[in-house]
C-alpha cells in the first residue's frame, strides 16, 4: 500500500535528529486538522489548541519548539492570546529571556496597526492567508534553527526614581520593552537601599524629589555602584549645571520638559551596549568552534 502525502513525498521521507514540538493555536477545526497533519507528514510533532486555556496546558506540559497562532479579521483574541503567552514566558525561571518559543502568526488581517502591535510583542514572522503550505514549512525550518542560534538576554534592571507617581507611570510608559525590568520607588531612602543592596544596570532619577543635597545623593550613588550609569532630570537649568553633575560621573542629564524620543534613544544606547557586547562574543565563540 502506498502513502501518498498532498505536500510530497520528500516531506514523508524527511528526517529530523529529534522530533521538534509544534503547538498549533486555532479556533477553527479544520485549519487546526490541515496543519497538524501537514506539520506531521514533514516529520514534526504537533499538538493543537483552541483557545488560551488549553494553549496554556499544553505549554505546562512540554514546552513546544515554535508556536503557529491564528489569527482572524480584526481579532483581539488573538493579540490577547500572545500577549499571555509572553507574559507566562517572562514568568517560567526556567526559559532565559530571548530564549522562549518563537511564534508564527498565521494573520488573515492586513490592518496595518495590528501588524504593527504584533511586531512590537515580538513574534518571529506574519504569514498573511490564505496560506502556502510550502511557504509555512520552510519558514517553521528556518525559524527553529534560527532559534538555536540566539543567546539568551538577560533583561536590563532599571531603577526609577521620582517624587510623582504619574511622572513615574510616564517614564515607565516611555521605556516600556520587554528587555527591560522596571522598579520605581518616591523614597529617597529606599532608592539608596535598593541601590546599596541590589544590581542594576541604569538609574533614573528626578533631582527636585530629593530631600537632601543632590550633589551628596548622587556621590553616595556612585560610591555604591562605581559602574552603573545614570541618567538625572531637572526641573530646570539653573537647578543644577551640567559640569556639576558629569564631575560625579553621571552619563546623561536632561532638563524638562523631556524630549521623549532623544530620552528613550539615550537610555537604549546606554543599556545596549553590554548586549552588542554579548553578541560579539557569541559570534567569536561560533567562529572558534568552526
Amino acid at each position: 500500500m502506498t502513502i501518498c502525502h498532498p505536500l510530497g513525498e520528500s516531506f514523508i521521507n524527511m528526517t529530523i535528529s529529534r522530533q521538534q514540538r509544534i503547538l498549533i493555536i486555532d479556533e477553527i477545526n479544520y485549519t487546526r486538522l490541515m496543519l497538524d497533519y501537514a506539520l506531521i507528514g514533514a516529520g514534526y510533532k504537533a499538538a493543537t489548541a483552541r483557545n488560551s486555556n488549553e494553549a496554556m496546558q499544553h505549554i505546562s506540559a512540554e514546552l513546544p519548539d515554535l508556536i503557529l497562532l491564528s489569527f482572524r479579521v480584526t481579532d483581539s483574541s488573538g493579540v490577547s492570546i500572545l500577549r499571555a503567552l509572553k507574559d507566562y514566558f517572562k514568568l517560567r525561571l526556567d526559559i532565559a529571556q530571548g530564549a522562549e518559543p518563537p511564534v508564527i502568526i498565521l494573520s488573515a488581517s492586513r490592518d496595518a496597526k495590528q501588524t504593527q502591535e504584533v511586531q512590537s510583542l515580538g513574534v518571529s514572522k506574519i504569514l498573511l492567508k490564505p496560506i502556502n503550505m510550502q511557504e509555512l514549512l520552510d519558514s517553521v525550518k528556518t525559524t527553529i534553527a534560527n532559534k538555536k542560534n540566539v543567546v539568551p538576554q538577560t533583561r536590563k534592571k532599571i531603577m526609577i526614581f521620582d517624587g510623582s507617581v504619574r511622572s513615574q507611570q510616564f517614564l515607565e510608559s516611555v521605556l516600556v520593552d520587554e528587555m527591560y525590568e522596571i522598579e520605581t520607588t518616591d523614597s529617597e531612602t529606599e532608592l539608596l537601599s535598593r541601590i546599596k543592596s541590589r544590581k542594576f544596570d541604569l538609574s533614573i532619577i528626578d533631582l527636585p524629589s530629593l530631600e537632601s543635597e543632590a550633589t551628596e545623593i548622587l556621590q553616595s550613588i556612585r560610591e555604591m555602584s562605581e559602574e552603573m550609569p545614570i541618567i538625572t532630570i531637572a526641573a530646570s537649568a539653573d537647578q543644577v549645571s551640567q559640569d556639576e553633575v558629569f564631575s560625579l560621573g553621571i552619563q546623561m542629564h536632561f532638563v524638562k520638559p523631556l524630549n521623549v524620543d532623544v530620552f528613550r534613544t539615550e537610555v537604549d544606547t546606554l543599556l545596549g551596549g553590554e548586549i552588542e557586547e554579548t553578541l560579539e562574543q557569541a559570534e567569536q565563540a561560533d567562529n572558534n568552534e568552526q
